[in-house]
């Protein structure tokens, strides 16, 4: 099934010497994919929503075997619904169930299996809508999940994984997964705690500027062994620098519970979600553009036109709207203020594209 976050209606109508109506003998180059005239003569057209790319870069260290609300104990395995690894994967789980349609989810776990200090993790799964499937089947490998791997820190056996947190690492590969792609770009960092390999908070911090500096935001949750001084000390680093700063005590989320976890997952990712739509058409006249949720109009103060980047941005509460999932049908019209409902093929994007009352019917996630 083709996924996308979205597909919305484009209503472009004649105006002046543009002619964009179809003729008898079929659409004219300018109305390829066009749909029916409205009832103002206006013919429709598609657009497409921006769609973020967000870097899942989930801890995969020894420490995430050990319990979530106590950091002496150990759990019996990846399965065990008390340990760290399970809470994280379960969070992401229905983070990638909620908003698989809405954001291009990667993941790359570190360290890499049997590597420590100074080698650089690469991508697990690359970006991609409803990800889910794959980003779960990448957690549940045997050489992923930190169970099979880790032995005892005083063991030496060969291919064991040493006991150590590579953040600095990870954080210079994320950056090198997002080159030639489009924007926005988010990394969301999912660890339980301390960064070892010798990174301090001033070098974490120095990389996610960095990144930062690139167009790529960082946001990150912590959970685990954040309670000693050092440990929020690098955490808070990256997130101010990264562009995503929580308000409050800490910079990071900080997690003590699954549902706390679960909350600051759903809060990252609702704000990364795009209220940006790019137009396959120009509109010869941005001055007569028109914008509808489900028929009715939006303010234009609510949202505004990007002729550089043929793109409609909205702003505000209609922004925080489209965000909580409170729009069935986005339409932008041109030349005439019709609010009419122009089907389309329905797609998996949280938007009713048919025009017949439901959203992403015969979607599988």
């Amino acid at each position: 099934m083709r996924q996308a976050w979205p597909l919305f209606m484009f209503l472009f109508a004649c105006s002046g010497e543009v002619d964009t109506a179809p003729s008898e003998t079929g659409p004219g180059p300018a109305t390829d994919g066009a749909v029916a005239e409205t009832s103002c003569g206006a013919t429709g057209f598609e657009i497409e929503a921006v769609q973020p790319n967000m870097l899942i870069l989930f801890d995969r260290s020894c420490s995430m075997r050990r319990r979530f609300d106590q950091a002496t104990q150990f759990g019996a395995g990846p399965a065990d619904p008390v340990t760290r690894w399970f809470v994280g994967r379960k969070a992401v789980d229905g983070m990638t169930k909620a908003f698989g349609v809405r954001i291009r989810f990667g993941l790359m776990v570190f360290p890499r299996p049997a590597k420590g200090c100074g080698d650089a993790p690469a991508l697990n799964v690359d970006f991609g809508l409803t990800n889910r499937t794959k980003i779960l089947n990448a957690l549940d490998a045997k050489d992923v999940e930190p169970f099979s791997l880790c032995t005892p820190p005083e063991s030496s056996t060969p291919g064991s994984q040493p006991h150590v947190t590579p953040t600095s690492e990870a954080l210079s590969a994320a950056g090198a997964a997002f080159v030639d792609r489009q924007g926005p770009n988010y990394v969301l960092l999912i660890t339980d705690g301390y960064a070892t390999c010798s990174a301090t908070a001033q070098s974490l911090g120095a990389q996610t500027a960095a990144l930062l500096a690139k167009g790529i935001r960082t946001a990150v949750v912590g959970f685990g062994d954040v309670g000693s001084p050092v440990a929020r000390a690098m955490l808070d680093a990256i997130a101010n620098a990264g562009g995503t700063p929580k308000a409050g005590q800490t910079a990071f989320w900080l997690a003590s519970s699954a549902a706390e976890l679960n909350q600051a997952l759903a809060a990252i990712v609702g704000e990364a979600v795009s209220c940006s739509f790019k137009l396959k058409q120009t509109p010869p006249d941005p001055t007569k553009l028109f914008a509808f949720f489900d028929g009715k109009q939006v303010e234009t103060s609510a949202w505004t036109y990007d002729a550089q980047a043929n793109t409609a941005t909205f702003e505000g509460e209609a922004c925080q709207r489209l965000k909580r999932g409170d729009v069935m049908n986005v339409s932008l019209v041109f030349g005439c203020p019709d609010p009419a409902c122009v089907p389309s093929k329905e797609v998996c994007d949280a938007f009713d594209n048919d025009c017949d009352g439901q959203v992403d019917e015969g979607c599988l996630e």
